[in-house]
């Protein structure tokens, strides 16, 4: 959403964070500014005066179409009511103005995505009509697989939340078939179904070909057709063999937080590999209803104690931990292999089209510590990893 403008409002720890969350997406460019709110500004004031004079320059330098008002905490919190600043901004300055939430008391990162589309829901006009919208951030790669595969299969030509314009809003009501993309954009359907009534689309996500697969049938089925995608799932595992190949046998285990890990255990487990041990941040059950029952067998936790998880890790020592930033190098000094979570939310990873880039994801991985451990062999240097103790013992313990 090219023409809109993020303006985050809150404390001072708080923008820290979103402000190098936000710094990070270099390849979606954003446009945002954060107002930093001091101990004064935490006394019942109203937030409107100080926000007038923010807004007015926004405007000026950058003529967004649209605004997102995103709150970095509860007005309980935060002692002010931001999101009421949202009308008398769009009356004032001719703006659209979406009031959102992105604060730490979500369970994972990636959940500030579902708060903007939900917002820009709220704002989509009613309809009766039998309708397609695909809900969820996508690359145009990922976008035009959708577009194709839709018109192949007679389904209407479906429009996409968010669109390259942030007032490009979808038609949504009771017959609307809404597609979620992403497992973490629970609240976005749930607020469909509550005040639309909009059935909730229960599939696997579009993760793999497995998932891609289960995706388009379900899709089609909504609309009263019936296809097959056996041959095209069939097809996309024979070209991303060699991807496939390096992963067979190989144990991965998730220790992450960006609730993308159902669907890409699944689909490693249909891959080949071995996937033990799932550590999400929150389960949904009746919308991650089709990805737990594809991972029949698997131990999954959910909002796992960290000191148990690195006792459970060190059990089944997998051959590659996908894991958070804040355990990271933590499991790093254990000696694990590890993979970031968030490099997960920035690949195109949706649909057969990306499916070698999702499997690439882990077997670059795989690959660089394969040749780490062969060159480690060849100069007779053993990798030292630390003892968990460590981690267990207080300072003044260790001094």
């Amino acid at each position: 959403m090219q023409d809109s403008f993020f303006l985050v409002v809150g404390t001072g720890s708080c923008q820290g964070f979103l402000q190098t969350a936000l710094g990070v997406m270099i390849f979606a460019k954003p446009r945002f500014a954060t107002a930093v709110l001091g101990e004064d500004d935490l006394s019942g004031a109203d937030p409107l005066t100080g926000l007038l004079p923010l807004v007015e320059t926004i405007v000026a330098e950058h003529a967004p179409s649209a605004i997102f008002l995103a709150s970095t905490c509860t007005p309980e919190i935060l002692k002010m009511n931001v999101s009421g600043c949202a009308a008398p901004l769009e009356a004032r300055y001719g703006v659209r103005v979406y009031p959102c939430r992105l604060d730490g008391f979500d369970s994972a990162y990636t959940i500030g995505e579902d708060h903007v589309l939900q917002s820009m829901l709220e704002r989509s006009p009613q309809t009766d009509e039998k309708n397609l919208v695909v809900l969820g951030c996508l690359s145009a790669l990922e976008e035009s697989e959708i577009r194709v595969e839709c018109a192949a299969m007679g389904l209407p030509v479906p429009r996409f939340l968010p669109a390259e314009s942030a007032l490009d809003l979808p038609p949504v009501g009771p017959n609307t078939v809404l597609a979620p993309v992403h497992p973490f954009l629970f609240q976005s359907c749930a607020w469909a179904q509550r005040e639309r009534e909009t059935p909730m689309f229960r599939s696997l996500f579009p993760y793999g070909p497995d998932g891609s697969r289960n995706f388009y049938e379900t899709l089609a089925a909504a609309f009263g057709k019936t296809v097959s995608y056996e041959a095209r799932e069939r097809e996309t595992w024979a070209a991303v063999e060699r991807e496939v190949a390096d992963l067979r046998g190989r144990s991965i285990a998730f220790a992450s937080d960006a609730l993308v890990e159902l669907p890409l255990a699944r689909t490693l487990r249909a891959a080949g590999a071995r996937v033990d041990f799932i550590s999400t941040p929150q389960i949904y059950k009746k919308f991650h209803a089709a990805e737990t029952a594809a991972l029949t067998g698997v131990e999954i936790v959910e909002r796992a104690d960290r000191f148990q998880t690195f006792a459970r890790l060190s059990e089944l020592k997998p051959d590659l931990v996908v894991a958070n930033l804040n355990i990271a190098n933590a499991l790093e000094g254990m000696g694990f292999t590890v993979k970031w979570s968030t490099e997960l939310t920035f690949q195109p990873v949706h649909g057969f089209s990306s499916a070698g880039s999702l499997f690439g994801l882990f077997t670059s991985t795989l690959r660089r510590h394969d040749a780490l451990a062969k060159r480690r062999l060849e100069d007779a240097v053993p990798a030292k990893p630390i003892d968990l103790d460590f981690f267990r013992v207080g300072a003044k313990a260790r001094a």
